[in-house]
């Protein structure tokens, strides 16, 4: 199974753990079973809204940098090159795609303003409304061995919560 995880996807899942070690450390002092079981579903959901992001990845088509955030390069990236990074098979993978202009291409619905890659025309797409053709691409991948063991660790967090929700949910009912 070919699963990728776009770059975006990835800040969004340390976002959530970031949440999580955070809502750890400044735990308040505990006076009911009720806050406890509060605290630690909140913590359990954002460890289950990591590992989901992380586990599950997701196909996506070209993610244009140059498209929403002209402005953090400096310099500017030109028009014709578009740079798509994402997760993948536990590596980290950076396209770098350089184009040539052919023609506009008429926009029925706004689907063509984002990037789409056309699988029937090999390396054509559209890129804000103007069919362009792939001249060159690069790609750079670099390993993440940790990965697998961070969603094991994910894992037996979640597992861990879950038993403690479970016995809190125990003390509330005796």
């Amino acid at each position: 199974m070919d699963e990728t995880l776009p770059l975006r996807q990835a800040q969004e899942a340390v976002s959530y753990i970031k949440s999580a070690a955070k809502k750890t450390r400044l735990m308040p002092p505990l006076s009911s079973s009720e806050e406890a079981l509060d605290c630690v579903e909140n913590i359990l959901s954002d460890v289950k809204r990591a590992r989901q992001i992380l586990a599950v990845g997701s196909q996506q088509e070209l993610m244009p940098l140059q498209a929403d955030s002209v402005d953090k390069f400096a310099p500017a990236l030109p028009e014709n090159l578009v740079i798509e990074c994402k997760f993948k098979d536990g590596s980290i993978v950076v396209h770098l795609y350089f184009l040539k202009f052919r023609r506009g291409v008429k926009n029925s619905g706004g689907i063509l303003d984002a990037f789409k890659k056309d699988s029937t025309a090999g390396h054509m797409l559209v890129h804000n409304g103007r069919l362009a053709e792939v001249k060159q691409e690069l790609v750079f991948q670099a390993p993440l061995s940790s990965m697998a063991s961070d969603l094991d660790s994910l894992d037996r967090a979640a597992s861990l919560l879950i038993d403690i929700v479970g016995q809190l949910h125990a003390f509330d009912s005796m």
